[in-house]
């Protein structure tokens, strides 16, 4: 009888658990907002290789015309695109996250800001 109640409890205990995030879907998404100087780093850490020069298709910082072409399509969609990637873009690929593999959400959304800011547009 002993056996029985200590395995119901941890069979409650544990659909507890299950059900202790809810659905998720009322959580909002986390406004992010920019760090230039965090940009700055990531930048030079890690979205310099392509974007300085504009290797791959990547705007170069000096390709006002296209980062006035991305800034169009918002932050967000920006940021979404750094973190998945661009497989098959109209001008060329990125990998997801830039390759970089331990940069986090932040520090691609700073990135970004950073290297919009070099190119003297602001996204809407």
């Amino acid at each position: 009888m002993k056996k029985i109640c200590i395995l119901l409890v941890m069979i409650v205990a544990g659909l507890s658990l299950v059900n202790c995030g809810g659905s998720g879907g009322d959580k909002k998404p986390k406004t992010l907002t920019a760090n230039v100087e965090n940009g700055k780093l990531v930048y030079e850490k890690a979205c310099i290789a392509c974007h300085m020069t504009g290797v791959a298709g990547a705007a170069a910082l000096t390709d006002k015309p296209r980062w006035e072409e991305m800034a169009a399509k918002g932050m967000s969609v920006l940021h979404q695109s750094v973190i998945n990637g661009v497989p098959n873009g109209n001008y060329g690929v990125m990998l997801p996250r830039g390759s970089c593999t331990d940069c986090s959400d932040q520090d691609l959304y700073d990135g970004i800001a950073y290297m919009m800011k070099q190119a003297g547009v602001t996204a809407k």
